[in-house]
């Protein structure tokens, strides 16, 4: 089984998750509602949802902080650029990024648009977690050091995963939605200290619904988009060989209460909070 055949047959046929994960996602809700709240304010986050508004389309997801919906993807956007404006959004080591800002967007957005239990999205993001945080844990530092923002390129693909979970995909259209979102996947340092960086979440958001919707549709993408030779984690990793080790132990334990999370207590880079 290679790797994005093991991490779709865990995201689409894992039955249930641990209650004290299912306690950290509450938790990392919570705070990223609020996050994303305050950050919708910012003049950045502003000028997306006006940008979303002005493109009309069906009203399938609410934008917060907003007195409108729009089509999940883009409201996922709003609320991804909107989670990140303020740089206090939750933290995951292993990740080496801000793994809630892309997540909790895209599965909000789907499981509004699908009529989703709060259960099913829980679920969904404590599966979506894992796949951030498992990849950041294969693909190291060389991904960071190359210049790349995890939140976006990870987020990408958690959100992806996640998406897929609350649409009933099954291991092969999850797998199909993970190689979409390799492709989908960016987001520069470069940009950082700019509107760009918090767009990266919401893009990234926004990426992750689009994938999964296109894999229900039955798109395709390449199986080993992972770990192929030409692959994400080569490829974003500067070509070096990657360990493919932790994704064996997918859930034994599960990430989110084991690594868990950092809430910031200041809107500031965790670095300076330590």
């Amino acid at each position: 089984m290679n790797a994005s055949e093991r991490l779709a047959r865990f995201v689409a046929e894992t039955e249930s998750v641990p209650e004290d994960a299912i306690a950290q996602a509450k938790r990392a809700l919570l705070d990223t509602l609020g996050v994303t709240l305050a950050g919708s304010r910012e003049e950045s986050a502003r000028i997306v949802a006006d940008w979303v508004r002005e493109q009309g389309g069906r009203a399938e997801a609410a934008l917060l902080g907003r007195s409108f919906r729009a089509p999940a993807a883009d409201a996922a956007l709003a609320n991804g650029a909107a989670a990140h404006a303020l740089d206090f959004n939750d933290v995951s080591l292993p990740m080496r990024g801000h793994p809630s800002a892309p997540l909790l967007p895209a599965v909000l957005a789907v499981a509004e648009k699908a009529s989703r239990s709060g259960r099913d999205l829980l679920t969904a993001f404590v599966l979506g977690f894992e796949v951030e945080t498992s990849l950041g844990r294969v693909i190291g530092e060389a991904h960071y050091a190359l210049g790349w923002h995890a939140t976006s390129t990870l987020g990408t693909l958690g959100a992806a995963a996640a998406c897929a979970r609350l649409l009933g995909l099954d291991h092969g259209r999850t797998q199909m939605a993970l190689g979409i979102a390799a492709s989908l996947a960016g987001g520069l340092q470069q940009n950082f200290g700019t509107m760009t960086k918090p767009l990266h979440a919401g893009w990234a958001a926004r990426n992750g619904v689009v994938a999964a919707e296109l894999a229900a549709r039955g798109f395709t993408a390449d199986p080993r988009a992972l770990e192929g030779e030409s692959g994400f984690l080569r490829a974003m990793s500067g070509g070096a060989e990657v360990d493919l080790e932790p994704l064996a132990a997918l859930g034994d334990p599960f990430e989110i209460p084991s690594s868990g999370i950092g809430v910031k207590l200041y809107p500031c880079c965790y670095a300076v909070h330590r």
